[in-house]
Order: structure tokens, then C-alpha cells, then sequence
């Protein structure tokens, strides 16, 4: 500062010195002429000079001191050079620095400063191709080679070239910002700036920087590269992610975020402030107030379904609007499978208190965590005793004391072995059960037997079973002893059994079954195949393979067919022997073969069927004689009965009484004799086929009363009651109404013949289940047992007024053509009931001989049926109640 103010100083006073003269010049003209003007002259010049001299000194004084202040400033921006150089260098990159002017512009890419470290030099100029122009310069040949690539820029839509790039930059200053890739996929950053008068290119290889960055720019890179990762990640990711601001308002979410609440994108999102649930603003709130996160659980309908959603909110450390962060974790499978298992849980309980073994579940403290009904019931435990924290140890303690347990020797050392499995090593799973016999049976006080049955619980403790077994051991004492009595049963039979399993192996057989085919008892009981005791029986038979095949089919195939019941099929064997087997399917899947010897009854079949023939031929020459002899007796008798009744009609004189008696004798005893012959007739009809039924729609109370008005006479002469018992509104019935008649008078016949003076009979009817019954019930003198069982036969008679044994024949036959059955009801001295059962609707039945269908029930206090009676008071009621009969007909 004081240098400067000598030099004003200095300037001033040279400046001044010619104005002094001047005015001195001045001061002349107007003074008086008494100074010498060349002395004033000269001392104006001395003056001058001196001032001169001492400016000149000051001068060359002050250029030297800039001189050096000069020099030294060089040598500092020399130095900042040196070291701007050197951060240059530093710089893992190329910069191309150009200080042209506008015409160097378009001389190509000029000849811009190159600065940069080595290996970014190095780098970078591997990527130039010197094929183009191996006499240019390297800076040439890399920028010829970048020059025509794209660079990348997101906020173009149409990117330029390197080329044009750089051409803006020096020729406008347009800064750019970007990447190029080169063929071989390597990017390269790019950057132009405009520095003063100059323009820059920074190119930089992304390879060489991270090589070279460190320290803090590193860190912040890769920081910065994670960052950018995680914001790409949480916009990929499935599960919605938000960020909110300080009023708990949305500022970003991601793709999942809109995809579950269905919006548009997530503008809308954001300026609609769309939430996934309200409640989720007081889970942010929360985590805002207590600045750590804060969870939450909401259920929400996202396209049409149902999920469950486990939201997570944290309080965010970094600036600007991220105050909160959250997402939601899909929990609706998780859900969804809690619930299913505590429903699973719910339904073994459940199942567990249905069942009848006793279930106790203790945990890893040995403390009682579950129990089912069944083993309160076993045990008779109050609720209060199991409500509580019991524990196993306790509960055994009480039931001892209850005098429930059994009675060992050293009860703290068996109570020490129950309580052991908590303590012991566990093993590999299935050690600590014996699955071939149960863990421990108890033979309590009170007579029961349990099996308890102990394991470990996956969750901890032990799981204790326990079972009565009481009846099932006594359930199995029986069947040890019955198996043994049908083993027994069996071996004692004269029918071989053989019994074969579903997988069609020999299980059970008996001595018969192993006499009857000759085999080894060893073999036998190495339960073999029935394959090979098929074949065994193949070879011992004389034809019939294919009938044995039947045995191998039943056991082994499963085909419905196959597995019906077999029977009578009969094998004759090489040894003269004949087999009779079959087979029958059990319900376990086994099949039951069961084998006789019929030789003998082959043999005795063989001569009945010879003497059945020989008993058949003489049936039938009977049949044929008694046909003949019916008929031949007819003719005469008709002669007989014409001539009787023409004397007796007195057509050719008058007749005494003693002849009119012995008249009326012959046409009683010819008119007997009709009958007789009409029934053997009838008799040999049915027996020979012949007879058919002329059926029709009858009433059954015209048809009773009808033979009630026929049998009158016979009750008056025999001073019997005669009652009819039937219905009025009956109806009808498709029947013979003239065979149906003769059962009817036949049956009445016996009633009359086998009831005394003074006695009853009872003809009537009745219908239910769609069967008409008739019935005659007297009060006679019944029917033994053993008459009772041949009362139906033909030709057989018992007793006094027994006749020729063809009436209840008859009426047996006559019913069973009708397709019904006949049944007597009598005892000794009781009297007697014949019943005729008649179906409604008979089926088609050819007139051929039925098989006897007569029931004999145990003897009931009713009125035997009677054979016919021959007797009457006086020849005019004899023949009249002879002729009654044929005239119904």
C-alpha cells in the first residue's frame, strides 16, 4: 500500500512540474523585468531533471518488486496446474478438452488436450479400430469408432450420435449426459460440459471405475446401485409396498399395490389416496408414534376373492417424503391352513370323544393337556380333579388311592417306569412301541383288564391309551374254545372241508377232506396253493377236468359270476369212486369247498330209480284197470238203477210194502255204488292228468247256502244242527263251482258220519290276504294223530262209519288243482275242522296230480270231520239222500 502512494506521489510531482513552469511563465508577463528569464529557465530545467531522476529511481524500483511478485504468482499457477493435472489424471476416465474456434469446428474432431489416468488411456483405447486409419492419431481412431454410436439418453426420444453430440457441444455448447455400447456389449459413460472458453468430454469406462473407485465414491456407488436395485426390486415384487409422508398420506406405491386394490395405476393410486384397507392408517399411526414398526392384520376382496393380509409399518429414516414405509404379506393360505388345522384339531377331539378307548395327552411338564370322555368314564374322575393343572404323577397317586391301579410290590419303582418315557433318550421313531404286543396290561382290583399303550407326542410329553379289554379277552377265551369245538366238530364229520383264503391258499381242513383225496398231512399244513391240489384232484379223476376247474375259478377269481355257491356237482374218479362237491363264497373273501362220497347212494339211486319204475308201471296198469273196471261197471249199474226205479214207480203193478222196502234198498245200495264209481273215476282223472276245471266267477254265500239246502235232510234225519257262517258280502271267486260243491258234500258227509245224535256242524267262508276259505267243523269224536296224518290219502278209512276212504282224497285233490291246500284241526274226543284254502286269482295249472299239500297244526279243541253215513229211517229219505248229492252236481 505505501508503494503505491510513493508512486502517486512520484506521478504527481512530474505531472505538477511543467504547470509550475508555466505559470511561472505567466507570472512573468505580468511581473515586473526583474528576474533573468534564462535563470528561471534553467531552474525550471534543473527541477525537471531532478524530478526525473527521482521518478526514474522510483520507478525501476517498483518494476523490480512486480517483477518478482509476478514470477512468484507463475510459479504458483504452475503449481495448481501441475496439480489440476494430476487430479485430472486421477480421474479413472478419458477427458478431451478443446480450445478451438468456430472454423476449427468443422475440420473434423480437431485437436483437443487429452487428460486421464493410464489405465483409463489404456482402456479406452482398446476400443478404437485402427483398421479405419492407421495413420491417425489414437484420439481419432477412438472417437472414429464411438463417433457413429447412439447414445442413450431416456430423456430424448430420438438419441444422436456421439458424432452430433460433440458437434453441438463445441459449436453450441449443448451439454449432454449418456452412455454408448459398443458391439462387444460394454457401455460407456459420456459427459460434455462447457468449461470457459473451452469444452470437455468425459468419457469414462465403467470397468475401470470400479476397479479404481474406493473409499467414499465407492461406497456411495455401490450404495447408490443398491439402492436403485431395491427400489426395482419392490416394484417387481408380488407383495404390495407403499411409502408415506409425515401425514400418513401415500406418496409411492408399487405394481402389487395397484394390482390389489384393482386401480389404474399408481398415479391414481396416489391422488386418490386409495387405501387397502382404513384400518391400515391407525397401524401407520401407531408405528409413527412409537417410531418402530407396527403390524397388523385386515381382510380384504381383491378380484373377486377373499384375502387375508398381514400388514407391516415402519418408520423410515431418510429425507423428503419417506417418513413411513409398509407391505402387506398375502396370509391367506397360512390363514386359511391355521384354520383348517384348528378344525382338524376340533374334529379329532371330537372323534377322540366318540370312541371307547380311554385318551390322555400329557405335556413335556408331565401336566394333563388333554383327556377325552371315555377316560373320565374308565377312571371315575370328577371334572373338578381334571380342571385344574393335574398332573400325570398326581393322577396316578389318586387312583392308587382310590384302590383303581394295580396292587405291585414296589409302587414308587412302578410308578417310576410309568413316569420314565419323559426322561428316557429318545430313540428313532417307533422304539418306545412294540407293535407285535401291548405295551402293559393291568389286572385291576375290580376284575377289569386295561391295555394301556404309551407314546411319545410329537408336540412333547406322552399320548397314554387306555383300553378295557375285559370282554375281549374273554370274548377271545371263547373263540380259542369254540375254534377248538369246530375243529373238533369238523373232524368228526363224514363231509370233507376244505377251506381256501382269498390269496387262495389252504387254511383250514378236516381228516375227511385229507382221507377222501389220499393226501399228505405234511403237505397239507404247508398250506399249499389250490392250484396244486387242483391239479391233484384232476389227476385222481376219471373225466369231469373241467368240473374240478370250478374249484380253482371260485377261490381264485373275483369275477361276480364266479363267485356264487356250487353244489351237487358230481366227479367220478379213476378208483371207482364217485364225488359229490360245491363251493361256497364266505364273507372274508375265502371259499369253502365242501366234498362227499356217494358212491353208495349212486349205487341205491340207481335201484330206486329201477324200482320206482317198476312201481310207476304198475300205477299206471292200476289206474288203467280201475279206468276199465269204472267203466264197465257203469253200464250194468245204469241198467240196475233204471229198472229199480221203474218198479218203484210202480209202472207195471202195485207193490206191497214189503217189496216197495226191498226197491228202495236196491236203488239206496245202486245209487251208493254210483258214487263210488263216479269218484273213482274221478280219482283216476286227476291221477292220469286228465281232469280240467271249467272255472267261473261264483258266489261263495249262494255256493254254502246251496249245499246247505242239499245237506238239510241228511241233518234232520241224524238230528244233527246244521249252521251256515259266512259273510254276506263275500263275493266271488273264480272256481268249479261243481267240483268246489262235491268237496263241500264230501266234507259234510264225514261231519254227519263221525258226529252223534244231538251234535253240530258248521259249514262257512271267509277272505283275507287274497285267499277264500271254507271250512267244516263238527262236534264229533275227532281224529287220532296218527289217522290225522293219512286222513287225505286215497283208499284209506278208519273207523266204524268209515266209508271207502275216496272222499277228503277227493277233496285234497279237488283243492289242489285250484292251486290251494287243505289243513285239519282236530283232537280225540274235540271234534274236527277241515279248512280249504282257495286263492283268488289261481294260477295256470294243468290238471295233473298236486302234490299233497295237507297241514296238520298241533290238536285245538274243534270238531273231527266223519265219514259218510249209510243209514236212514225209511226207504223214501234213504233214497232221497242218496240222490241229493249226484242231483247237486
Amino acid at each position: 500500500m505505501r508503494r503505491k502512494k510513493r508512486l502517486f506521489w512520484v506521478t504527481s510531482l512530474a505531472t505538477c512540474a511543467p504547470a509550475a513552469l508555466m505559470a511561472q511563465d505567466g507570472a512573468v508577463d505580468t511581473a515586473a523585468a526583474g528576474i533573468d528569464p534564462l535563470i528561471i529557465a534553467g531552474a525550471g530545467a534543473v527541477a525537471l531533471t531532478v524530478a526525473s531522476i527521482l521518478w526514474a529511481f522510483r520507478v525501476s524500483a517498483a518494476t523490480r518488486h512486480q517483477a518478482l511478485r509476478w514470477s512468484n504468482k507463475l510459479a504458483e499457477m504452475e503449481a495448481r496446474l501441475e496439480k489440476a493435472d494430476a487430479v485430472l489424471s486421477a480421474h479413472p476416465g478419458l477427458v478431451l478438452v478443446w480450445e478451438d474456434d468456430n472454423n476449427a469446428v468443422k475440420e473434423g474432431w480437431g485437436e483437443p488436450k487429452i487428460l486421464g489416468g493410464p489405465a483409463a488411456l489404456a482402456s479406452l483405447l482398446s476400443f478404437s479400430n485402427t483398421d479405419q486409419d492407421p495413420s491417425a492419431l489414437p484420439v481419432d481412431q477412438l472417437l472414429n469408432s464411438l463417433g457413429d454410436l447412439r447414445i442413450e439418453d431416456e430423456s430424448e426420444n430420438e438419441p444422436q450420435s456421439l458424432r452430433e453430440k460433440v458437434h453441438d457441444l463445441r459449436a453450441h455448447g449443448v451439454a449432454f449426459s449418456g452412455a454408448v455400447v459398443t458391439s462387444d456389449g460394454r457401455s460407456i459413460e459420456l459427459d460434455g460440459r462447457v468449461a470457459g472458453g473451452q469444452v470437455a468430454l468425459w468419457l469414462t469406462d465403467p470397468a475401470v471405475r470400479m476397479v479404481e473407485d474406493g473409499a467414499i465414491i465407492g461406497a456411495f456407488r455401490e450404495r447408490a446401485t443398491d439402492l436403485h436395485g431395491s427400489h426395482a426390486l419392490l416394484e417387481r415384487s408380488p407383495l404390495p409396498a407403499w411409502r408415506r409422508n409425515g401425514d400418513l398420506a401415500l406418496v409411492w406405491v408399487n405394481r402389487a399395490y395397484v394390482e390389489a386394490v384393482e386401480a389404474t395405476s399408481a398415479a391414481e393410486v396416489i391422488r386418490q389416496q386409495i387405501e387397502l384397507d382404513p384400518s391400515i392408517k391407525n397401524v401407520a399411526g401407531n408405528a409413527a408414534v412409537e417410531r418402530k414398526a407396527t403390524e397388523g392384520r385386515i381382510i380384504i376382496n381383491s378380484r373377486g376373492e377373499r384375502r387375508v393380509l398381514r400388514v407391516i409399518e415402519s418408520p423410515l429414516h431418510g429425507s423428503g417424503d419417506a417418513a413411513l414405509g409398509g407391505f402387506a404379506i398375502d396370509a391367506t393360505e397360512l390363514d386359511k391352513t391355521k384354520a383348517d388345522l384348528r378344525q382338524h384339531i376340533e374334529a379329532n377331539q371330537r372323534t377322540l370323544d366318540q370312541i371307547q378307548t380311554a385318551v390322555a395327552i400329557f405335556g413335556a411338564s408331565q401336566n394333563l393337556i388333554y383327556h377325552n370322555r371315555a377316560f373320565q368314564e374308565l377312571w371315575d374322575i370328577d371334572d373338578a380333579a381334571l380342571s385344574g393343572r393335574t398332573y400325570h404323577g398326581e393322577i396316578l397317586d389318586q387312583l392308587r388311592f382310590d384302590g383303581k391301579l394295580p396292587e405291585p410290590a414296589d409302587y414308587d419303582q412302578w410308578k417310576a417306569q410309568q413316569l420314565a418315557l419323559y426322561t428316557e433318550e429318545v430313540g428313532p421313531p417307533g422304539s418306545e412301541r412294540d407293535a407285535d404286543a401291548p405295551d402293559e396290561i393291568w389286572h385291576l382290583p375290580d376284575g377289569r383288564t386295561i391295555r394301556l399303550a404309551k407314546q411319545r407326542h410329537p408336540l412333547g410329553g406322552i399320548m397314554a391309551a387306555f383300553e378295557d379289554i375285559t370282554e375281549k379277552v374273554s370274548l377271545e377265551a371263547q373263540y380259542n374254545t369254540q375254534i377248538s369245538v369246530q375243529k373238533a366238530t369238523l373232524n368228526n364229520l363224514t363231509e370233507a372241508v376244505a377251506v381256501f383264503g382269498a390269496d387262495g391258499s389252504l387254511r383250514l381242513y378236516n381228516k375227511a377232506f385229507r382221507q377222501l383225496w389220499r393226501l399228505n398231512a405234511k403237505a397239507l399244513d404247508k398250506k399249499p396253493h389250490v392250484d396244486a391240489i387242483a391239479s391233484s384232484f384232476i389227476a385222481k379223476a376219471l373225466d369231469g377236468d373241467e368240473k374240478l376247474a370250478l374249484i380253482r375259478r371260485a377261490v381264485t377269481s373275483k369275477l361276480p359270476e364266479d363267485r356264487k355257491p356250487v353244489s351237487g356237482v358230481e366227479v367220478s374218479l379213476r378208483d371207482g369212486r364217485t364225488i359229490a362237491f360245491g363251493t361256497e363264497p364266505l364273507p372274508d373273501g375265502a371259499t369253502l369247498a365242501h366234498f362227499l362220497n356217494i358212491t353208495d347212494s349212486k349205487e341205491r339211486e340207481k335201484e330206486l330209480k329201477e324200482r320206482n319204475a317198476i312201481l310207476e308201471n304198475a300205477d299206471r296198469l292200476k289206474s288203467k284197470f280201475v279206468d276199465h273196471v269204472s267203466y264197465q261197471l257203469r253200464t250194468p249199474l245204469s241198467t240196475i238203477i233204471g229198472f229199480s226205479e221203474m218198479l218203484d214207480g210202480q209202472m207195471f203193478g202195485v207193490l206191497n210194502d214189503r217189496q216197495k222196502d226191498y226197491v228202495a234198498s236196491v236203488l239206496s245200495a245202486s245209487y251208493h255204488l254210483r258214487d263210488l264209481i263216479n269218484d273213482v273215476i274221478d280219482l283216476a282223472a286227476i291221477d292220469a292228468g286228465k281232469l280240467e276245471l271249467d272255472r267261473r266267477e261264483t258266489d261263495i254265500r249262494a255256493l254254502l247256502e246251496n249245499a246247505a239246502t242239499f245237506a238239510a235232510l241228511k241233518a234232520e234225519d241224524t238230528q244233527i244242527a246244521l249252521t251256515v257262517d259266512c259273510p254276506k258280502n263275500i263275493g266271488a271267486a273264480n272256481i268249479d263251482e261243481r267240483r268246489i260243491k262235491q268237496v263241500l258234500f264230501n266234507l259234510l258227509s264225514n261231519a254227519f258220519a263221525y258226529t252223534g245224535a244231538a251234535g253240530g256242524v258248521t259249514l262257512g267262508a271267509s277272505r283275507s290276504d287274497g285267499v277264500v276259505k271254507l271250512w267244516v267243523e263238527d262236534t264229533g269224536r275227532g281224529i287220532s294223530p296218527e289217522d290225522g296224518a293219512k286222513v287225505f290219502d286215497a283208499f284209506v278209512s278208519r273207523g266204524p262209519s268209515a266209508g271207502a276212504g275216496l272222499g277228503l282224497s277227493l277233496v285234497e285233490r279237488f283243492v289242489s288243482l285250484h292251486g290251494g291246500w287243505t289243513r285239519m284241526d282236530s283232537e280225540e274226543g274235540e271234534g274236527a275242522r277241515v279248512t280249504c284254502y282257495l286263492p283268488e286269482a289261481a294260477p295256470q295249472q294243468a290238471a295233473a296230480t298236486p302234490p299233497t299239500e295237507t297241514t296238520k297244526k298241533p290238536p285245538r279243541p274243534k270238531k273231527p270231520a266223519a265219514k259218510k253215513a249209510t243209514k236212514a229211517k225209511t226207504p223214501r229219505k234213504r233214497r232221497a239222500k242218496a240222490t241229493a248229492p249226484r242231483a247237486a252236481e
